[in-house]
Order: C-alpha cells, then structure tokens, then sequence
C-alpha cells in the first residue's frame, strides 16, 4: 500500500507566516510616521527660514530703529482664524527732514519697527500652526583699538508652534525641537516646537 506524499501548509506554518507578516507590516507602518513626522518638520523649518530672513531684513533696512524689533512677550499661542483676518495697523505718524544735512531729523525708526512686527507676527502666526515668536536685540561692544568700524546688530529669534507629536514605539511620545527660550516661560510639558535663529547685521 502506498502512502500519498503530504503536501500544503500546516497550521503551524500558517500562523508563522502571519506573525512574520504582521511584524513586517507594524515596522513599515513605523518607519511611514516616522517619515512623515521629519518631512512635515522639514517643511515647517523651511518656513521658518523664510519667516527669519524677512525678519532680517525689515531690521536691517531700519537700523535707527533697531531696538524696536525685540519682542519678548511670555509665550501664548496664536490662533490662525483670528491672525488670518486682523488686519495689521497703520504705521504711526513719524517725521525724516534732511533738509539740514549737518542735522538730519529721522523719527520713523521706532513706527517702522512696529509696523514690521506686528505683520511679522501675523505672517508667522498664518504659516505656523500656533506660531509666535521670542526676540531679543544686541548691541555687542565694538573690540577694543578696532576704529572705523559700524557697530554690530544681532537679533536672536526663536520660532515657537505648536508641537509636531507622533506616537513612536508603544505609545511613546517624542518632539524634534531646540531648546525654547526662558524668558517665553512656556509651562514645562507644553507641547511645543522652537526652532533658533542668531542674525548679525
């Protein structure tokens, strides 16, 4: 009598296979939130770029009003509804007379700087989930027997939204941010994003 050879899976071969399935499908769900996760971030930094650099430039194109583009109010995140539809106020009043070279009158530095910040900060606040912004202005000392030289302005910017959070793992949490300023006393825990800029003009 002959014995007909077995052919087909087992139960056990079957139930391996699946297991091996699911874990191959749990990490490629991992490694897609992950990527996700660091292009969205990617994206909001690039933003960010772009924010900062105008910032730059609205200060480097007022230097009389330098100190005026500090902004270092504690930390409150803007909503997008409202910054999207307020529109921005009108410079104030100022006077430039160079009708006396020797004495030139120029008091729009300090209008002009709030102008830029407050259109500043509703562009950021339009672009940026939750954004607002921290800055605070230097005026670093000129080196000791270098003459002739203009006088060094620095502005630190620091970026802040609301936080880019992806379970990881089993249900472990994780933020990619840089260190947020202290003088924005953001709550310890609060989920949010800072990202860093220091501008020399």
């Amino acid at each position: 009598m002959k014995h007909r050879t077995q052919r087909g899976a087992t139960l056990i071969e079957v139930l391996v296979a699946i297991v091996i399935l699911a874990i191959g499908l749990f990490g490629m769900a991992g490694l897609t939130s992950a990527a996700l996760k660091y292009n969205q971030f990617s994206r909001m930094r690039a933003t960010g770029l772009s924010l900062v650099t105008d910032y730059a430039e609205r200060a480097r194109a007022n230097l009389a009003g330098f100190a005026g583009y500090a902004h270092t109010k504690a930390y409150n995140a803007s909503v997008r509804a409202a910054a999207s539809t307020d529109p921005t106020s009108a410079r104030g009043a100022c006077l430039v007379d160079t009708s006396n070279p020797a004495s030139p009158v120029n008091t729009c530095g300090a209008a002009i700087a709030v102008y830029d910040q407050s259109q500043w900060l509703t562009n950021v606040a339009n672009r940026l989930p939750g954004g607002t912004a921290y800055v605070s202005t230097e005026l670093p000392d000129v080196a000791s027997g270098v003459n002739g030289l203009p006088a060094t302005r620095v502005l630190n910017i620091w970026l802040i939204w609301s936080a880019i959070e992806e379970g990881a793992g089993f249900g472990r949490k994780e933020q990619l941010q840089q260190p947020c300023p202290a003088g924005a006393n953001i709550a310890t825990g609060a989920s949010v994003n800072c990202m860093y800029f220091r501008i020399t003009l």
